[in-house]
């Protein structure tokens, strides 16, 4: 039997892509292995939606090179967003790549060029991660060209998935012993509007027909976030009180020219609407520093915002140029080191509003999912509640455990730090 090896690099949507590769491949008489040095085919799926992606991207690419020359003088296929981008520079660039797949028809590539004949289809995907949370993608794609995004670019117009294939998707996962459901895109909240549909109905359709005891929302664009979408969270336990919906700044200058909506008094205000409506929620959001045309006064308004707003989860990061994109080309840009000075400027306030925020938990009793067994200690497993998504929250520390990964139980809390919590089951 064939083997293959995977190199998963990026987001959760590019996490999904590499699954569905490797369900094709083992499908076809592969069997997947951790080792790249003893695969046959080694699969880097790659991320390009910033600089420092793209040149993640290439170190893998080349350290996996050397792995093919080291171990079988495996096949080394590159797949993603890198591929898409630059397949036509990088084949002259890195000759060490055997094949460059497409975002689209990589399945008759791959068939092509190791002869798969006749070829199977498989499962959805090989999942990968903690096994009973698992992210499903509901579209593809985004139409509204930010000035800063390459994404258009890369991924195309936004498509949505039909309610049918993410439905058998979503059953499918249930079957494999999943208990939370992530639900990622480009652009969640704008769901079915090319279809004449709404992310309300289709999270009406998985409440019925699944019984995930968590469904979690992931991207969402705070334009499209409508009044009926917060109060269905507001009143569904099993929906996460959890927005993650990036902002990316809140000078109405620097959002104009980005293309951003909405403006300042309306993001103030939709901030109210889900603080009043749903008041568990956590609001996970991201800024980015060093846009072309911020000012200090620009950045003294959104580091106010953020002291105004006390967002429980954050993300800062200084902006990096994409070619292709209208940012790019846009005069009064920051100088780098300006940029990350802000960045380490917000996060430093937000470490003291996440740990304030956290500190009154203290005592409380609350719901956590076990996601595995801590490597800190053979007494404590790593768990989060409903307020903390997989890789990019906080996460609780948890005592006299004895069940297995996926359980859902409570916890009474016990100690807190800047961005975790610690915590003992009832």
């Amino acid at each position: 039997m064939r083997s293959v090896a995977l190199c998963n690099l990026g987001c959760s949507k590019n996490i999904i892509d590499g699954e569905s590769i490797i369900a094709y491949l083992e499908a076809n008489g592969f069997a997947l292995v951790n080792d790249a040095a003893r695969a046959d085919v080694i699969l880097v799926n790659t991320c390009a939606f910033i600089q420092e992606a793209k040149q993640e991207a290439i170190d893998t690419i080349l350290e996996m090179a050397s792995c093919k020359k080291e171990g079988r003088h495996a096949h080394l296929v590159v797949a993603g967003c890198f591929s898409e981008r630059y397949r036509a520079q990088a084949a002259k660039l890195l000759p060490e790549v055997d094949l460059w797949l497409g975002l689209a028809g990589w399945k008759r590539q791959l068939s092509g060029y190791l002869h798969l004949g006749a070829a199977r289809r498989g499962e959805f995907r090989h999942l990968t991660g903690h096994g009973a949370s698992q992210y499903l993608k509901i579209s593809e794609g985004c139409s509204h060209k930010c000035a800063f995004c390459a994404v258009p670019l890369i991924r195309g117009p936004f498509r949505s998935r039909s309610p049918r294939a993410i439905l058998k998707e979503a059953r499918w996962l249930e079957a494999q012993g999943v208990r939370e459901c992530i639900l990622v895109s480009q652009d969640t909240s704008f769901y079915g509007r090319d279809r004449k549909t709404a992310l309300v109905k289709l999270l009406e359709q998985l409440l019925r027909r699944t019984s995930f005891e968590w469904i979690r929302l992931m991207y969402l664009h705070p334009r499209w976030i409508s009044r009926e979408l917060i109060r269905l969270i507001a009143g569904e336990p099993r929906l996460c009180s959890y927005f993650d919906m990036p902002l990316q700044h809140i000078a109405d200058p620097l959002l104009a020219a980005m293309g951003r909506t909405p403006g300042s008094k309306a993001v103030h205000e939709l901030i109210e609407t889900i603080r009043t409506k749903v008041p568990d929620a956590a609001i996970r959001t991201t800024f980015i520093t060093g846009l072309p045309g911020e000012t200090e006064a620009h950045f003294a308004q959104l580091l106010k915002f953020i002291t105004w707003a006390r967002f429980e989860k954050l993300g800062v990061f200084p902006y990096s140029p994409e070619e292709g994109t209208r940012a790019c080309t846009m005069a009064g840009r920051p100088r780098q080191k300006t940029a990350v000075r802000r960045c380490e400027i917000l996060m430093h306030a937000q470490r003291e509003i996440s740990s304030g925020i956290l500190e009154s938990l203290v005592g409380s009793v609350v719901p956590v999912l076990a996601d595995r067994a801590s490597d800190e200690s053979p007494a404590l497993w790593e768990a989060r509640t409903q307020w903390d998504a997989p890789e990019i929250d906080g996460t609780v520390y948890l005592k006299k455990y004895r069940g297995t990964p996926g359980g859902i139980i409570n916890a009474r809390v016990t100690g807190s730090s800047d961005y975790d919590l610690e915590a003992v089951v009832m």
